[in-house]
């Protein structure tokens, strides 16, 4: 099943902590609520803690508390921190790559883009990056980077083997360094320059990642 986005995450969490604090001026305790809306409103959770309080600096009881459940529930399906912040960095990714499907590279490509484009611009996302570039050395950190790599690049692969077999792109195109590419631009314009990433320059990179930068006529004898 895919992911829920972020946003709609949040927003669970949100409404579930006025219901509690309804529920607390009526007198009543709000009943633990289990199941797919738990797990996203803690892994939503997790990336607001972790992107304010760094990884070191993450505890579980504040993102118990954030996301309106006992720690033990936290607990009870992620025993370590490192697990926990490993299956929030997924449910990004996760919910990024679902908007592919298109039947078209290009609009595949795109889309991944502009929800990258649309995560880069919140808050959240610029604290989770400044987290990489402070603690990025940090073993365990490092350790869930790897994990997640594998997940990562499977994705970006099917996407384009699919475009192989429309005839969309060439044979022993890298999908690793296509996308690679992407992001690394992606993550210097958002990140680095502060710079929001437009629809229009948003086309420019992919035309350029799928198209090069040689004119026709020289693209075909470089090849």
């Amino acid at each position: 099943m895919a992911t829920k986005s972020c946003d709609d995450s949040q927003e669970a969490v949100l409404r579930w902590g006025v219901r509690v604090v309804q529920a607390k001026r009526r007198g009543k305790s709000e009943p633990l609520v289990r199941g797919e809306a738990v797990v996203r409103g803690v892994l939503a959770a997790t990336l607001r803690e972790v992107a304010r309080a760094g990884y070191h600096g993450l505890r579980i009881e504040d993102v118990a508390a954030l996301a309106g459940v006992n720690k033990t529930t936290v607990y009870r399906r992620w025993p370590t921190k490192q697990e926990l912040v490993r299956d929030a960095l997924l449910s990004i990714a996760s919910d990024t790559f679902t908007v592919a499907g298109s039947g078209s590279l290009r609009e595949d490509m795109l889309a991944i883009a502009r929800r990258i484009a649309t995560l880069g611009a919140q808050a959240e996302y610029q604290g989770l990056f400044r987290l990489f570039v402070v603690e990025g050395d940090d073993p365990e950190l490092a350790a869930i980077v790897r994990s997640l790599r594998a997940s990562f690049e499977a994705v970006p692969r099917a996407i384009l083997e699919a475009a192989e077999k429309r005839g969309e792109i060439a044979p022993g195109v890298d999908p690793r360094l296509l996308f690679d590419v992407m992001g690394a631009a992606l993550n210097r314009r958002l990140f680095l320059d502060r710079v929001p990433a437009d629809e229009a320059w948003l086309q420019r990179l992919i035309d350029l990642l799928l198209h090069g930068a040689l004119a026709r006529g020289r693209t075909r004898a470089a090849g």
